[in-house]
């Protein structure tokens, strides 16, 4: 009862507004009920508004941990987008990294508790992955598995394993992602490979914002859907032609090009902007669109 207790007011108000309308029609108020129906709409709206703000207060967002001076200096040392970024950046940086520690769970499979490096890289691949975006709550994301190898299309270790991370739709891992540990850590070892398991598969997340996996992201307008379209056919084709420096994969389909331009663009992108001007600018312009 105590928990109904906020609430009584509305549930009296409710009670006796919806049992006012039969006696009404009793008396042929027509119009009187029909206004009464509103307003019992106008009611249920407002009080689903409060119950909504009363608990958004009430269920605070995890509270962000605490990067240590360690911590700062360990990816100065193998977080090579940290390392380029001035000052405030790294500030804005190290607060995102926090939070995302907090509030998405991180489990590496076969340890009780995930090493705090194992952490570190998944969080700064989200971070980097949606670096420059007006929004970075990934979504519905809950929960990353760590594996200590590469895996099968069903998920199951497997020292042949081929798949180095996923992101899923649908179904009862809808908010998970898994990744390859080995495949994690080498991503970032190697920076100018133009691959990073770990922002390729926050790039997908990117693009599964709007709902679908399908290569083109949230955040863009339909002339900018258009020209982006065009701009991926064209290069996919490419890529399947072998004239072009970007990795064979982008080539398979319009999700993974996504994934593996946004790495590519992430990792090299002077580079990029040699090597495809057009693309460059395009995406520069889309992951910049805060400092615009």
């Amino acid at each position: 009862m105590t928990k109904l207790k906020p609430f009584l007011p509305w549930i009296i108000l409710f009670t006796v507004a919806l049992a006012s309308i039969p006696v009404i029609l009793h008396h042929k108020g027509f119009g009187s009920a029909k206004i009464l129906g509103i307003v019992v709409v106008i009611l249920v709206v407002a009080a689903l508004w409060v119950w909504r703000i009363n608990t958004r207060k009430k269920s605070p967002r995890n509270a962000k941990i605490n990067l240590t001076v360690n911590d700062k200096h360990w990816m100065n040392r193998y977080i090579s987008f940290y390392k380029r970024l001035d000052n405030k950046d790294k500030v804005i940086f190290e607060n995102r990294i926090a939070i995302f520690i907090a509030d998405v769970t991180i489990t590496e499979i076969g340890k009780d508790k995930p090493e705090k490096e194992t952490c570190l890289y998944v969080a700064a691949s989200a971070i980097i992955a949606f670096w420059g975006l007006p929004y970075y709550n990934y979504g519905n994301l809950q929960e990353v598995l760590v594996y200590p190898s590469n895996f099968d299309d069903d998920n199951s270790l497997n020292k042949h394993g081929v798949i180095s991370g996923k992101v899923h739709h649908g179904g009862l891992m809808n908010n998970t992602m898994i990744l390859s540990l080995p495949a994690l850590v080498k991503g970032f070892q190697i920076d100018n490979d133009k691959q990073n398991v770990g922002i390729h598969e926050f790039a997908h997340l990117l693009d599964k914002s709007d709902g679908q996996i399908d290569g083109v992201p949230e955040y863009l307008g339909e002339e900018d859907k258009k020209i982006w379209v065009q701009l991926m056919k064209e290069t996919m084709r490419k890529i399947n032609d072998g004239d072009s420096t970007i990795p064979d994969y982008g080539g398979i389909s319009e999700a993974e090009f996504f994934a593996v331009i946004t790495t590519y663009y992430k990792e090299c992108p002077q580079l990029l902007k040699i090597k495809n001007r057009p693309l460059f600018d395009f995406l520069e312009n889309y992951f910049n669109a805060t400092k615009s």
